[in-house]
């Protein structure tokens, strides 16, 4: 856990305001939480930023592994490689059998002392059991929806399960939307081939987040020749109740899309997702993973990771955090502080966290960043989780 009872200081930093306008200032960080901007004041530790951008901290709500850690694996050692991506939050997101599932959340909080070890992690997210398509899963992950299920799962989490994914054509599903909601989860469509209607019902229920849009959505049939059909992502682009997912690597989904998709939702209706796994963050090259997994290729961040023996199939994105807030800059045309709305603010705000803009009271969750976007130093609040140069397990 970090001891939060201490002041930060960083100074000479081109910070990002809330407003989206950078301003080279100073920032206090007292007791876990940004006490002031722009005053310099005495501090524990003064840290200079060297004129490089001050961002709020990057939040993935949407990660099963990174480099050689998982979600079924080790928490602290997951936590340290997020640090070293700019991460102050992250979501594990835990994808398998109920039994199996239940088990991992289970020990992970016994392991962790109830995530007080870990304090990145803002708690869990369940892409699985109810899904109608397993996609790069197993039928073996997916199960109907039950009350009792539905109970258990939540009992093996404590609590801590934050978001939760469901597929709104499956039977029950409109009635789990409501139970879970009830219960402070945000319910996410995903692995969907629902119709308009049924997708209508799932947010009417209280669904408020959409799984990686355009992934695992089949496109409509065309039912008349010369007709342009209407599909479920038409609707959720237009649906400004759900925030919309999307992993922004340029490979899973297009450019074009991408920036419909910008257009479409209002400022806060989209966020930037790694949906990372196993290889993500590693260097170019050949690798055995594990869990069945079999070997790999990675040729860059932006183009995911490769299945061998499958004909170069997709199994992945290798995306980091870092590179999901670069790609929106320097593959999507963006500014930094709509890079920073969609993998910090919007995120935030889904969650309800009091994180992701930079401002008096909220967390002290910071990244530092240089000019090419490399992160040089990780805050987790107010205290520096990781700097370039140094152990990423600081």
């Amino acid at each position: 856990m970090h001891d939060k009872s201490h002041s930060l200081l960083i100074r000479d930093g081109q910070v990002l305001m809330s407003d989206g306008s950078l301003r080279t200032t100073s920032l206090l960080i007292r007791d876990g939480r940004i006490a002031a901007i722009g005053a310099e004041q005495s501090a524990d530790t003064i840290l200079d930023a060297a004129g490089n951008y001050v961002l709020p901290g990057l939040i993935d709500i949407h990660t099963h592994g990174i480099g050689e850690d998982s979600a079924i694996g080790s928490l602290p050692h997951y936590a340290a490689r997020e640090a070293v991506a700019g991460a102050t939050t992250f979501l594990p997101t835990l994808f398998g059998p109920p039994d199996e599932t239940c088990a991992h959340l289970q020990r992970h909080l016994r392991e962790t002392d109830n995530l007080r070890r870990v304090p990145q992690v803002g708690g869990f997210r369940l892409e699985s059991p109810y899904l109608a398509d397993a996609s790069a899963g197993l039928p073996r992950d997916c199960a109907p929806i039950t009350p009792q299920l539905t109970e258990r799962l939540w009992q093996a989490g404590a609590g801590h399960i934050r978001i939760w994914d469901l597929s709104p054509e499956l039977p029950g599903a409109p009635e789990a939307i409501k139970q879970l909601s009830r219960l402070g989860v945000v319910c996410s469509l995903a692995h969907t081939t629902a119709t308009i209607e049924q997708a209508r019902a799932a947010v009417e229920a209280g669904a408020r987040l959409v799984t990686h849009l355009f992934d695992v959505f089949p496109m409509p049939p065309m039912t008349e020749l010369g007709v342009y059909p209407a599909g479920l992502t038409d609707y959720l682009l237009m649906e400004d109740r759900v925030v919309c997912e999307i992993i922004p690597d340029g490979t899973h989904v297009p450019p074009l899309l991408v920036e419909k998709t910008f257009r479409c939702k209002p400022p806060g209706g989209l966020v930037f997702i790694t949906d990372s796994n196993y290889g993500s963050g590693l260097p170019p090259g050949e690798y055995d993973l594990p869990q069945a997994w079999g070997r790999v290729k990675i040729t860059s961040p932006y183009d995911g990771i490769r299945l061998m023996e499958r004909d170069m199939e997709l199994a992945s994105s290798a995306l980091t955090p870092v590179d999901a807030f670069r790609s929106a800059v320097q593959r999507f045309g963006k500014d930094l502080a709509t890079a920073s709305r969609v993998c910090s603010r919007n995120p935030a705000r889904l969650l309800g966290l009091n994180k992701g803009e930079i401002a008096i009271g909220r967390d002290g969750d910071l990244v530092i960043l240089d000019s090419a976007l490399h992160v040089r130093t990780t805050i987790a609040g107010g205290v520096v989780i990781y700097h370039a140069g140094q152990d990423a397990a600081i």
